[in-house]
């Protein structure tokens, strides 16, 4: 099945946004990813493009109006056609290279006022009437909730709003895939005590692909760079890997080190205990991973050491000899 990963990352012009990606997309071996709110001129797209993700292909839209959602893939194992472009998605058709098998997905990323969400709402219920028994996955940043439990904290009056999407929902015959990890999918990083929290980001899929897969869901991850949480489509036994977890001692002495534990151990997480440590952990593996690279070559630091102490040792002798 597509390994593929949805996420708003807030900017792609920093080298953490940068690495970030690039973290993501090794950890699950992704074959697709979808980054919503690069806010990368057209001018720089090329450079960090090849800086990010050189050997894969990508797909942004600067001709248009939107340009706020780029697509990369492996060529290698997939292609992508894109089908339809709009200021608030992009629909495509993937086809992978070894199985016969073609899949539609839409990447979204809606609008923050409810008049020009409506015209999303209105564009994938076109999409839906030219979906033809294939499977079809909808995803990305929508900027709106399904009900009311998807909102912590002060909101004004979203009903209307809503009550839009889940027309929306109800015309096209999507259905939400089953979600483990974060509660909520945005936070505002508040530090004044009001803090805000929404699930605006979700994965949902037609009957064809449900019924095709039925046990497929997607993983809500930890947010690390970005104020949303990345979204990673799971579910296929055959890309299920067992990955150790590895803390080294000398971290512990690292600056920010115990604040970095703390945030992520505190974020509530959906989902059974073990299910709940284990997807700390991994959270906890880039924090691990941003500081090692702090340190350096950690072998050659100890092999330049082990050489200079030896080096100290020989003039120690020499100097007592000479003492003598």
């Amino acid at each position: 099945m597509l390994n593929t990963a949805f996420w708003n990352v807030r900017g792609l012009n920093r080298r953490d946004h940068q690495v970030a990606v690039r973290d993501l997309v090794s950890e699950f071996r992704l074959h697709f990813i979808a980054l919503l709110e690069t806010r990368v001129l057209h001018s720089n797209a090329t450079r960090i493009q090849s800086g990010v993700l050189s050997r894969w292909r990508w797909f942004v839209d600067y001709a248009g109006p939107g340009n706020r959602t780029w697509i990369a893939w492996n060529d290698e194992l997939i292609d992508v056609d894109i089908l339809n472009l709009d200021t608030q998605y992009v629909h495509c058709r993937v086809h992978f290279h070894e199985l016969y098998e073609i899949i539609l997905i839409t990447v979204v990323y809606g609008a923050n006022n409810v008049s020009t969400s409506r015209e999303l709402w209105q564009g994938l219920i076109d999409l839906a009437d030219t979906v033809d028994n294939e499977p079809w996955l909808v995803g990305g940043d929508f900027n709106a909730v399904l009900d009311m439990s998807e909102v912590s904290g002060a909101f004004g009056d979203i009903r209307g709003a809503m009550n839009e999407f889940n027309d929306c929902i109800l015309q096209t015959g999507l259905l939400s895939l089953p979600m483990q990890g974060e509660r909520f999918t945005w936070h505002n990083c508040s530090l004044d005590g009001r803090s805000l929290c929404k699930r605006l980001d979700r994965l949902l899929a037609n009957d064809v692909w449900m019924d095709r897969w039925p046990n497929m869901y997607y993983s809500c991850l930890t947010p690390c760079t970005s104020d949303h949480s990345p979204l990673v489509l799971k579910g296929d036994c055959r890309n299920l890997q067992v990955s150790l977890f590895r803390f080294d001692n000398y971290l512990a002495l690292s600056p920010g080190f115990l604040e970095s534990v703390h945030s992520i151990w505190h974020h509530p997480i959906v989902g059974t205990r073990m299910y709940s440590v284990t997807r700390k952990l991994k959270a906890l593996k880039s924090v691990f991973r941003q500081k090692r690279r702090c340190k350096g070559d950690l072998a050659m630091n100890v092999k330049l050491a082990a050489d200079f102490l030896e080096v100290a040792q020989n003039i120690l002798q020499l100097v007592v000899l000479s003492m003598a």
